[in-house]
């Protein structure tokens, strides 16, 4: 069996002309291998995900995949946004490497008996997960999906309109986490790149409840806020006084630029997840963050666009780099909708600059509704996935 990864994408009016143009494109690269193939497409192409799947499985000789529909995929140095595109990449590996899981939507299906004998069979260190939009509380259950075999797990959150995000696991399925787990020789390096540089201290929440924070290091939470943003150097400027400073930061929460970070516990990286600020009352001080604060959490007020992005994305890569004990063979990117062209500025900026950086390997990937890194959940992030 040949051990090259091959990939392709293709965008185009038609389902059937789009999987011919892949199909195409990957058996111009030589004998298509044997092993797992990753199928991401573009929403517009949700509703067509099986009979693409049934096609290109026929074409291409490939038994085994996994995948799911983003709001955009993209491949190396190219991406798409708002038109039938998808991309597919096939890793040549035996099937006793690996182990394809149907959706879990309860701690119930992590005991099924198939799921756990590959696990103990697999021994697993590393594994791609696939969440459905439309049941958010799977995504509760990470922690303990990461914590069956000390699985290291990436993917992201798909996305395929009202009905929730399609997903492939051998099939087209729907609901919950489905993916792939890995045997523990598979070697990988995983990056990941959160697009924000903070701009204070880390405070604790020592007032909050649900998703209002009253204070922070027993101060008005929101008069915390307001005065770093006026510190910000890079950020907005204010003229002297504490009300100028909350009105400045009152107007800044509407453009999406500022959010708060809930420090990892027991990272010794200074890992962070970033939350929205869903709204501010300056007159009571209070915040509004889209997760539970709580007292005693550590958090932080960070930064978000294009230049913070750029730097962050390249640190990422070079950090990549300095980790690498050869060329990768292959490469999975789940990124955020609210990255590509929102915060680089053009379509294929993002993937332009990881091509830069890595060159051209084989790649396929998606941005969906939130990114999955170990056994959080993230936003405004790209989490990229080399294999060794």
């Amino acid at each position: 069996m040949t051990t090259a990864f091959i990939a392709a994408h293709a965008s185009g009016e038609h389902w059937a002309a789009i999987s011919s143009e892949l199909a195409e494109k990957l058996e111009r690269q030589g004998e298509i291998p044997d092993g797992l193939a990753f199928l991401y497409v573009s929403e517009p192409l949700a509703a067509d995900m099986g009979s693409m799947l049934t096609f290109l499985r026929s074409r291409l000789g490939v038994e085994f995949w996994v995948g799911t529909s983003g709001v955009g995929v993209c491949g190396p140095g190219r991406a798409y946004f708002g038109v039938p595109a998808a991309s597919v990449m096939i890793a040549p590996l035996d099937p006793d490497q690996f182990h394809i899981f149907d959706p879990i939507r309860s701690e119930g299906d992590i005991d099924d008996i198939s799921l756990q004998e590959a696990i103990a069979r697999l021994e697993p260190l590393f594994g791609v997960v696939h969440a459905d939009p439309g049941v958010p509380e799977a995504l509760k259950l990470l922690p303990e999906l990461a914590r069956v075999g000390s699985t290291y797990l990436v993917g992201g959150v798909g996305a395929g309109g009202d009905k929730g995000g399609p997903q492939i696991a051998n099939r087209v399925t729907h609901g919950g986490l489905s993916g792939v787990l890995f045997a523990s020789d598979t070697l990988v390096q995983v990056g990941l790149s959160q697009a924000c540089s903070p701009i204070g201290p880390v405070h604790r929440v020592t007032e909050g409840r649900g998703g209002i924070i009253a204070m922070l290091d027993d101060k008005p939470a929101y008069q915390v806020f307001s005065d770093e943003l006026a510190s910000d150097e890079n950020g907005i400027s204010t003229q002297p006084g504490a009300e100028s400073n909350a009105n400045a930061a009152s107007a800044q929460v509407a453009t999406g630029r500022y959010h708060i970070a809930f420090m990892v516990p027991g990272t010794d990286t200074g890992d962070f997840v970033v939350r929205n600020v869903m709204g501010v009352d300056p007159q009571n001080n209070l915040m509004a963050v889209n997760d539970d604060a709580r007292p005693g959490d550590a958090v932080r007020f960070v930064r978000r666009d294009s230049t913070t992005a750029e730097q962050d994305l390249r640190r990422m890569l070079a950090d990549l780099q300095r980790r690498l004990p050869a060329r990768p063979r292959g490469a999975i990117y789940c990124s955020c909708v609210a990255r590509g062209p929102h915060l680089f500025g053009t379509e294929n900026r993002e993937m332009m600059i990881i091509q830069e950086e890595l060159g051209d390997l084989p790649l396929t990937g998606f941005y969906g509704n939130g990114e999955i890194c170990n056994d959080r959940f993230y936003a405004y992030t790209g989490v990229l996935t080399l294999f060794m």
